[in-house]
């Protein structure tokens, strides 16, 4: 049974806590609230898949770099070693 009353606002902050910090888990409720019945659960919804996607994209850009970073110092420390004739 679906309701129209708001969404209150700690639920609401929970949702994109979860969207933010797991982002993969904030799919779910961010589409459950998309097809509510209620507008601020379609709203609700809208921004918890928004944040969803955004933490996604920050995080690939995150572990790009982090990766980016070891595969530099590795090859740093083995043209090191190349150097040295061992």
């Amino acid at each position: 049974m679906e309701s129209n009353l708001p969404i209150p606002l700690s639920k609401q902050i929970g949702v994109y806590a979860l969207s933010l910090l797991i982002p993969p888990l904030g799919l779910l409720p961010g589409i459950k609230y998309l097809v509510s019945k209620s507008p601020n659960g379609k709203q609700v919804g809208l921004i918890a898949i928004i944040l969803t996607v955004v933490a996604i994209i920050i995080g690939f850009i995150v572990v790009k770099q982090f990766i980016e970073q070891v595969n530099e110092s590795v090859n740093l420390e083995l043209n090191q070693y190349e150097n040295l004739g061992i």
